[in-house]
């Protein structure tokens, strides 16, 4: 009886350290909550240069809830963020492949520099047409 005791208590340790670790524990594993936000339907911008239009829609990805209202509220200002970028672009530029993965990464600075947030984390593009 005297032995058992001691194995019991070691047992219930051993069992609590596991449900801790594995069951219990908050480990901070949990993915980033990530908004999608769209500032409107699409955009449309003449291409600098050239008698041409550009067409894209641009989705933004925002690692928080609850600003759908402080979104609202700025989508003026967003939506001359990226016109005031898109208006840019050349005919060259625009036939670039690479062109979108500059665009994402510029979007992305200057919406955060302009509205002086860091909670846009990604640019997505769902159109991107030279007309």
């Amino acid at each position: 009886m005297k032995k058992i005791i001691p194995m019991l208590i070691v047992a219930a340790i051993v069992l609590g350290g596991f449900l801790y670790f594995f069951v219990l524990r908050d480990n901070g594993d949990k993915p980033p909550v990530r908004v999608v936000y769209s500032p409107g339907e699409f955009f449309t911008t003449n291409v600098n240069g050239a008698p041409r239009l550009l067409k894209t829609a641009v989705v933004l990805i925002v690692d928080k809830e609850g600003l759908e209202d402080t979104l609202s509220a700025e989508n003026a200002r967003i939506r001359d963020t990226i016109i005031f970028i898109l208006r840019d672009l050349t005919e060259p530029e625009i036939l670039d492949l690479s062109t979108q993965d500059v665009l994402r990464e510029q979007i992305l600075v200057a919406l955060n520099d302009r509205l002086e947030v860091d909670f846009f984390v990604e640019v997505l593009f769902n159109d991107f047409v030279m007309a």
